[in-house]
């Protein structure tokens, strides 16, 4: 079940912010409540100023939260000498670690895209991920996300991946 973020979602998302597995490949670093409560309050306002964003993910069995899976507008600093990213959307998804493998990522950004192709202007868009995350990468190229550039952000690797409008579905996602 996907479904936008609310105040309630503070302590999941907490949860989720300081899972080990989750900031590896993200912040690097376990976020305080008063971040994560900032991103949850981010993630609202993305939604009431471009009508698109990051939705949560929760199991439907159990109602209990999987992650955060969405396309945005993040204006990340170290992407400011690639201005022909600016305009585009940014894929993202994290997912709690009891949650990885499970074909959860896959089902959420299906819908994802499925609902954005139909609600947004057809646009590429791009993901980011460190080229060591694996499982993150085969991901993305079951989505068509493409290799485009390497950047390094404090003494991180970031990989820039496209995906052409139109780009599969997840049809072949794993």
């Amino acid at each position: 079940m996907l479904r936008g973020h609310q105040p309630h979602d503070l302590d999941d998302c907490l949860a989720l912010w300081q899972d080990p597995a989750v900031i590896r490949y993200t912040t690097g670093r376990p976020l305080s409540r008063q971040d994560v409560w900032l991103r949850l309050l981010r993630h609202a306002g993305h939604w009431a100023l471009f009508g698109f964003g990051n939705w949560l993910a929760f199991e439907q069995r159990t109602g209990r939260l999987v992650g955060e899976l969405g396309l945005g507008r993040f204006k990340r600093d170290f992407l400011q000498d690639h201005p022909e990213l600016d305009p585009l959307p940014e894929a993202a998804w994290v997912l709690m670690s009891w949650a990885h493998g499970q074909g959860f990522a896959s089902e959420a950004l299906t819908a994802i895209f499925e609902w954005h192709g139909q609600h947004q202007p057809p646009l590429p868009s791009f993901c980011i991920i460190q080229p060591e995350n694996t499982p993150s990468l085969r991901l993305a190229s079951a989505f068509g996300y493409k290799p485009q550039i390497d950047l390094r952000q404090d003494d991180r690797e970031w990989r820039v991946l496209l995906r052409p409008v139109g780009g599969t579905a997840g049809s072949s996602a794993p």
